[in-house]
């Protein structure tokens, strides 16, 4: 089956959970519900972004968008996390006052809706990690595909822990178990959500990616006998996977500049190791620019 019919199947199933999730929990008076809604919200829009990108894989650069669509996946990363901290802490607020003033909840209702969650989640997970197990061809779509199975997977334990919830309560009627489960689920969307929002901010900043330092770099880069200096250096990435390096490199002597292209093809290689694969060098020579442009 392909990665964009296994999407399309998984976005429909778990769009249905948080329409159910949130009209049954609202009528149930469950905080519980609605907060696993929220987290399946937040995955049913991963999976989107995860069959965006199996789509723009196939897009080239244009004259326009020269370095195509890669920072798209990252802008709608940033802009869903920062919605989702702002429904979570809402969601926190009002499970801590439900504490304090608890409301009788329906709970079949949050036995049968989470268990259907559940069901619908494994299910999901299990037709992407179906996939995943059997092809090891490690493409950046299938990478996608990973992160999307493995969001399914915490989905269906959080929908599992709703059933759990629901059963204590109709046991034992302890009611305000369903805030108290609300609250924990929160906080395990925001452990979740904090670094994808971060990584993501930081990308749109340009800034050098993370476990990469430019000091070291720098020296990888100088190991070059022929190499004197290394000075505007820019590291940056569009993607997650893709890593950017831009720098002048200063040889001691002007006939060095015959050796660039075998330097060059060094410097790149040398720079796998940092997950940096786009690279673009200018050559100078020390006291005076090069005027040919590489």
């Amino acid at each position: 089956m392909e990665n964009k019919l296994k999407l399309s199947i998984a976005i429909v199933l778990n769009m249905v959970i948080v329409v159910l999730q949130i009209i049954i929990g609202l009528y149930a008076h469950s905080m519980a519900l609605i907060t696993d809604a929220v987290h399946n919200f937040q995955d049913v829009v991963s999976l989107i972004i995860a069959y965006i990108a199996v789509l723009f894989m196939a897009k080239k650069p244009t004259e326009k968008m020269t370095f195509g669509y890669l920072r798209s996946e990252v802008m709608a990363g940033f802009i869903n996390s920062a919605f989702l901290l702002g429904a979570v802490f809402l969601i926190i607020i009002t499970s801590v006052e439900r504490i304090f003033e608890p409301v009788e909840v329906e709970s079949i209702y949050l036995i049968v809706m989470g268990g259907i969650a559940f069901v619908i989640n494994a299910f999901s997970a299990w037709l992407l990690g179906f996939h995943h197990g059997h092809d090891h061809d490690h493409r950046h779509e299938d990478l996608n595909i990973k992160a999307a199975y493995l969001h399914l997977l915490s989905d269906a334990g959080i929908s599992l822990g709703v059933v759990v919830g629901g059963v204590v309560i109709y046991f034992y009627g302890i009611n305000w178990i369903d805030p108290v489960i609300s609250i924990l689920f929160s906080l395990y969307i925001l452990k979740e959500t904090i670094p994808v929002i971060k990584k993501s901010y930081m990308i749109l900043m340009e800034s050098v990616p993370s476990g990469i330092k430019t000091e070291e770099v720098k020296n990888v880069i100088l190991r070059n006998p022929k190499i004197v200096n290394v000075h505007d250096i820019h590291i940056w990435a569009l993607s997650s996977k893709d890593i950017y390096l831009s720098a002048h490199i200063v040889f001691e002597r002007k006939e060095d500049l015959k050796d660039f292209e075998t330097i060059l093809t060094e410097i790149e290689s040398s720079l796998k190791k940092f997950g940096i694969n786009h690279i673009t060098i200018q050559p100078e020579v020390k006291g005076f620019r090069c005027e040919t442009v590489y």
